[in-house]
């Protein structure tokens, strides 16, 4: 790889497959070692376009905040792309472009109370943000992460969770809208979903929040993080989902006049309010 395809966002960056672990159902955390430096400093929220030689490439969010490290990320085995991902091993090799668009804005979280969504696969990218948070904890407020999904056994990292679930610096609560046990390693989940978990949870006026999950779940997460006096302004939406070519090339992320992957993926609320495609589910 030459120098001038690393200055360059039209280029893939060889990255060579160091780690694949499987999670629940057709989910695979794929741990990559990258030279670039952007690559491995990932900002939380932000994602990749992954290449494949000879199939192709797909969008996909970053699940690793801690910096310097490895590159992670989560896929789930639903196309050509990620398919030819699942059939590769340790050593092999892949190309990586980006990172690309805005994160969360984690300056603006230092000193303050955060609150972090994840429903379904939305928690790879939240991940992100609380594995930064993590790693400059004394930075941070109070943290409450809330984690839901359709079934218990979709819950993903658990083997982390189940570490979560013991630290004193942290809230966590879990939920599942069917659950099925026992479970190794074993990991508190009750019945409920997202937004029970919220009603429960102690955030408030002071939080900041980040989300990330199905979009069909933002507005009952938005109702609720109003009901408990979050102001719109503090609260963080992922749109990730929409990502195609990453460049603002292709137009398929085009939505209520702005280019979800040149002015996102996460936005604030209040911005959100402005594209008129998307403000429904986020009133």
């Amino acid at each position: 790889m030459t120098a001038a395809s690393r200055i360059t966002p039209f280029m893939p960056e060889r990255a060579v497959i160091r780690s694949i672990i499987p999670m629940a159902q057709d989910n695979t955390l794929f741990q990559f070692t990258v030279d670039s430096e952007a690559l491995a400093n990932c900002l939380p929220g932000q994602f990749v376009q992954l290449w494949v030689p000879g199939v192709g490439e797909s969008p996909i969010s970053v699940c690793s905040g801690r910096k310097g490290g490895n590159l992670e990320l989560l896929v789930r085995k639903v196309g050509r792309v990620t398919s030819a991902l699942f059939q590769m091993q340790e050593g092999d090799w892949v190309g990586i472009r980006g990172p690309y668009g805005f994160g969360f804005p984690m300056d603006d979280f230092k000193g303050k109370d955060v609150c972090l969504i994840a429903g379904g696969l939305g928690v790879a990218p939240i991940r992100s943000v609380f594995q930064y948070i993590l790693e400059k904890r004394e930075e941070f407020g109070r943290v409450i992460i809330v984690y839901g999904m359709r079934h218990s056994n979709d819950l993903l990292f658990r083997p982390e969770f189940k570490l979560l679930l013991r630290r004193r610096d942290l809230e966590v609560f879990i939920a599942a809208e069917e659950l099925t046990g026992p479970e190794l390693p074993p990991v508190s989940v009750q019945l409920g979903r997202v937004t029970d978990l919220i009603n429960m949870s102690h955030v408030g006026p002071s939080f900041e929040t980040a989300v990330c999950g199905p979009p069909v779940m933002y507005k009952y997460v938005v109702d609720e993080l109003k009901k408990k006096g979050v102001p719109e302004s503090k609260i963080w939406l992922s749109l990730e989902r929409h990502m195609k070519c990453g460049i603002g090339k292709c137009g398929h992320c085009f939505i209520g006049g702005a280019l979800t992957c040149k002015a996102g993926p996460v936005f604030n609320l209040t911005a959100l309010k402005m594209l008129p495609e998307v403000v429904e589910c986020c009133q």
